[in-house]
This record gives structure tokens, C-alpha cells and sequence, in this order.
């Protein structure tokens, strides 16, 4: 059929391009290695096959043979399959794109190249780093560190600009530092150091030439250098780990059940935040059947917890109907608990999985809900109109009290659900004066009594972003 050779961009999965997207939500076969963001194989539909082609740094023989693997499943599957070769960055900037579509037309299967933005130029944008300006340089260089050490490189170092920033080089920049002061560059040239650019764990290093050559750098894969005179607008540009800089030290709450804290309290303290866990909510495990679930079309699990509770009842693994959960989280543990691919709504809540069934599932088909005895009614008074759907409650919820204090010495409480809501909104509205209130979506909004932002993607991660946009420009 065709193969597409798709960027998948450097991190940041605002940063993925529509048209990478709508591939992957077309696609029937994924090839993919080390992604820059692995959320964007959440969007491949629940049929597509995915097929991992990983390689190990600083091992050519090995990259060498997986290469020849990557080759050999773009002809198999790209002779009738709708195949996307998925790539971190831009494929073609030193990601083997063009030698994967010369393998295409050797064989003659029709192939598409779809740019993604390259971390060449992104990484150091979010670093504050412009790798071209009019007062610094109308060129740029774009190398390989890969190349640095080899005798008869194909890089010609005493002709590149000014400007150059190295890809896949911090194992070797020692030598590549030394390579370009023996063609005459100043061991006080400037270099910025990126780490895992355009990430929560984004870091510049500022550094020179002349260290690097002596002493090299404390950093580990992945780091992108720019060396020349743009890296020092680092310190007048650097927006991006401004913004982060922003978030750290602040002391939030996060109430959610205690089972679920763990996960998320990591999260938040990888921004460098003081999160404090208020479990507001206890699940309580009540007693349940499930019916014979052959006899459905369809399963919907709207949390992580029932996907739990009925995987302590009932093995999953040969259910032959479709899947659906309410967001990522609840997806990726379907799939880790019976090995099954469930899909999930443009929004991650019941109005956005429940117009996402409606529009996957033909009218009169028989669906089994498996979710909380608290949950919302949105699903069954939106999904009962046309098709035959029923629930089975696997587990009930047991309000806990709000502690005061806890939210008096906050700068901001993240409340991810309807019930916590609830129990937050009972605490006096005075104890959330200069507060910053966020609610994970709509639903859970409309149990908040005090002035609240709403999360415009509804996960933890996309509610740390709101927070992150509102201190930062006071715009969630």
C-alpha cells in the first residue's frame, strides 16, 4: 500500500504536527524505536499493530542488524498495509529517513516523507537559544557528534560556520571541542548544553570550548549543543526552564484516592514541586459478578481502579469485542492487565468517551459498563437512547473530610475528581483566599463552590500544564 516516514518531534507533544497525528490514527501498522514522546502511540487505532525496532546506544553492530530488521518490516508490511515509520524529530536530519525511503522505492512501494519539527532547532528554542539572529549569524550548521572521532569524517571542521549544533555528541564532545579549537575556534567560545530539551527535565549547562575539551560534561543522553555566538542568549532567553522555574518550591495538595497518590505525587516532584497527599476519597470494595461478557459487544471502564477490581474477578484476555476506556491511564492498564487495546475520546472524560462510543459502536449494540457505584450519569443517560447498554458497579467510594490546615499552607489544590470536589468545597470558601484552585475537567468542576481553572487536557500531567500556563502568564 504506502509507507509514511513521520517525525514524531522532540518531546514536547504540543509539538507534534496535525499531519503526524492523523496518520497515526489511520494507521494499521507502527514501526517505531525510541519515540520522543511515547503518548502519541495512544492515538493508533485499537487494531494497529505495533512493532518496536529498539537500538542500544554506543553499539554499531547492534544498530547495524536492527537497522536491517527496520528495513526488512517496512517492505513486509508496506506491501499492503497502511504503514507509519514513526521517528523521534525529523526523520531526515539524521534520523535515516531518506535511506528508509530508498529502501521503499527499491521496492517499489509508494512512500511518503512527513517532516516533524527536529529537536536541532526546537531544543534550543525552548533553551532560549535562536540558532540563526541578525546581529549573531545568517548560517547555521547542523552535525553529528557521531562523526567527531573518525579519521576521514565527512565533516570539513575548518569550514563550518560560526554557529553549529551538534546532535548525538555528549560521549564525544570532548573530541569534538578539540577538533574544532585545532581549526582555529577559541577555547572561549561559547557552548549551551541541553538536556532533555523541551521536557520537564529540561536543564541548560553553560560551558566553552575550552572546558569541554579539558573536562568534557556531567550529562547523560540526550543533550544538544549549540556552540558559537547565539548559545549566550541562553541567559537572556531561556523561557522554558523560566516557566519550569516557576513551579518549583510551590507547595499543592493533590487529593485522589491513597492508592493512586504514589504515581502522581512523583509526577509533581519532578517539576520540583512540595506536593502534599489529602486522600479524600477511600475505595471500598463491595461484592460483584461478572456477567458473561461474550454475550456484549463492548466494555467500558472509566477508571484505573475498575479495570482493577475486575481483573481480580475475571481474565479479559480472549474478549473479542471492543474496549473502551476513559483516558490513558485506564488504557494503558487494560492493556497491561489482559494484553487488549482499548480506545478512548478526544476528551478524557464520560461526555468525551461517551461521544466516542456513540460514534464507534453501531446503534442497538450491547454495552457493559464496569465502574463505580458514584459515577456520573452522563454515560447511561447519553448511551441508553440508541444502544443496549448496562452497568455493573465494582466498587463504591467513601468521602473522606478535607483537612483545613493542609489547604491554609497550599499555594494550590489539584482536585481530579467529582467526589473530592465535594468534600473540598464543604471547607470554609475563606481558606481558599489566594489560592490557585484546579479541577481536573468539567465534570468535576461543577461540584466546586470557590473560583477554580479547569484543566484543558483532563489528566494529572495536563492539569500540572494548566498550573504551569496560569503562573506563568495568568492564562490557563
Amino acid at each position: 500500500m504506502v509507507v509514511y516516514i513521520v517525525g514524531a518531534g522532540p518531546g514536547d507533544i504540543g509539538l507534534v504536527t496535525l499531519k503526524a497525528k492523523e496518520l497515526v490514527q489511520r494507521a494499521q501498522v507502527i514501526i517505531y524505536d525510541k519515540l520522543a514522546n511515547p503518548q502519541i502511540l495512544d492515538w493508533a487505532p485499537v487494531d494497529c499493530e505495533m512493532i518496536y525496532m529498539g537500538k542500544r546506544e554506543k553499539d554499531s553492530a547492534h544498530s547495524q542488524t536492527i537497522q536491517q530488521q527496520i528495513n526488512d518490516a517496512i517492505v513486509e508490511h508496506g506491501r499492503d498495509k497502511f504503514v507509519v515509520r514513526l521517528k523521534g524529530g525529523d526523520p531526515l536530519i539524521f534520523g535515516r529517513g531518506g535511506e528508509e525511503a530508498q529502501i521503499c522505492l527499491e521496492a517499489g512501494i509508494p512512500f511518503e516523507l512527513v517532516p516533524g519539527i527536529s529537536s536541532a532547532v526546537s531544543v534550543p528554542a525552548y533553551a532560549g537559544v535562536p540558532v540563526t539572529h541578525r546581529d549573531f549569524n545568517s548560517s547555521v550548521a547542523f552535525v553529528t557528534g557521531h562523526e567527531s572521532d573518525k579519521e576521514g569524517s565527512s565533516i570539513e571542521w575548518k569550514n563550518l560556520p560560526d554557529n553549529i549544533v551538534v546532535l548525538m555528541g555528549v560521549s564525544r564532545i570532548s573530541m569534538t571541542a578539540k577538533r574544532l579549537m585545532g581549526h582555529g575556534r577559541p577555547a572561549d567560545t561559547p557552548v549551551a548544553a541541553i538536556y532533555s530539551g523541551t521536557t520537564p527535565k529540561q536543564k541548560t549547562v553553560m560551558s566553552t570550548l575550552g572546558k569541554l575539551a579539558e573536562e568534557g560534561i556531567d550529562l547523560q543522553p540526550p543533550v544538544i549543543f549549540v556552540i558559537g555566538p547565539v548559545a549566550e542568549l541562553h541567559n537572556q532567553l531561556s523561557w522554558f526552564e523560566k516557566k519550569l522555574a516557576n513551579l518549583r518550591g510551590k507547595k499543592v495538595v493533590l487529593t485522589r484516592a491513597k492508592s493512586h497518590m504514589k504515581e502522581s505525587l512523583e509526577l509533581f516532584e519532578s517539576y520540583g514541586m512540595e506536593a502534599i497527599p489529602m486522600p479524600l476519597i477511600e475505595i471500598v470494595t463491595r461484592d460483584f459478578q461478572v456477567p458473561e461478557v461474550s454475550e456484549y459487544d463492548a466494555l467500558v471502564f472509566t477508571s484505573l481502579e475498575g479495570v482493577k477490581k475486575v481483573g481480580e474477578k475475571i481474565d479479559l484476555s480472549n474478549y473479542a469485542g471492543r474496549m473502551f476506556s476513559i483516558g490513558p491511564k485506564t488504557r494503558s492498564h487494560i492493556e497491561k492487565e489482559w494484553g487488549l487495546r482499548a480506545t478512548s475520546g478526544e476528551a478524557y472524560n464520560s461526555e468525551g468517551l461517551g461521544e466516542h462510543i456513540m460514534a464507534e459502536m453501531p446503534k442497538g449494540s450491547k454495552i457493559l459498563a464496569l465502574r463505580s457505584s458514584a459515577a456520573t450519569d452522563h454515560l447511561p443517560s447519553r448511551l441508553s437512547k440508541d444502544h443496549d447498554y448496562s452497568e455493573v458497579p465494582v466498587y463504591d467510594i467513601e468521602r473522606l473530610p478535607a483537612d483545613k490546615s493542609q489547604i491554609l499552607s497550599s499555594d494550590a489544590v489539584f482536585v481530579v475528581s467529582a467526589s473530592c470536589a465535594k468534600s473540598i468545597s464543604e471547607v470554609s470558601p475563606k481558606a481558599y483566599d489566594g489560592k490557585t484552585i484546579i479541577s481536573i475537567g468539567p465534570e468535576t468542576s461543577k461540584y466546586l463552590t470557590m473560583p477554580h481553572i479547569t484543566a484543558r487536557e483532563h489528566t494529572i500531567q495536563g492539569m500540572v500544564n494548566t498550573y504551569m500556563n496560569y503562573i506563568w502568564s495568568g492564562f490557563p
